[in-house]
């Protein structure tokens, strides 16, 4: 069982967007593309805290990911996400809103 915890605030409207994914209750080619992008972002080896540095009017992410025994979570900001983290981030944040 895979689930996926999601959180994004700050900004310059303010407004926060949670959400939370049970990849076993998803279709299965949308569970498939997310757990791509989860290993294709190499995401259980990213650091927890990349940097504490952001601005007053960047996003900040907090992804948790849990896939039976491996658990890990990143909090990240829009000037310090990895690279290749950002397709993540941004599926999931489409998602949310979709989801709205």
């Amino acid at each position: 069982m895979t689930t996926i915890n999601f959180e994004r605030s700050g900004g310059t409207m303010g407004k926060d967007l949670h959400l939370e994914l049970d990849l076993n209750t998803l279709p299965e080619d949308e569970s498939q593309h997310l757990l791509r992008l989860i290993s294709e972002a190499d995401f259980f080896n990213i650091p927890e805290q990349p940097t504490e540095q952001y601005t007053a009017d960047e996003f900040r992410y907090t992804i948790s990911v849990n896939a039976g025994r491996a658990n890990h979570t990143i909090h990240t900001s829009d000037s310090t996400m990895p690279k290749n983290l950002l397709p993540l981030a941004k599926e999931l944040t489409m998602l949310k809103i979709l989801e709205q």
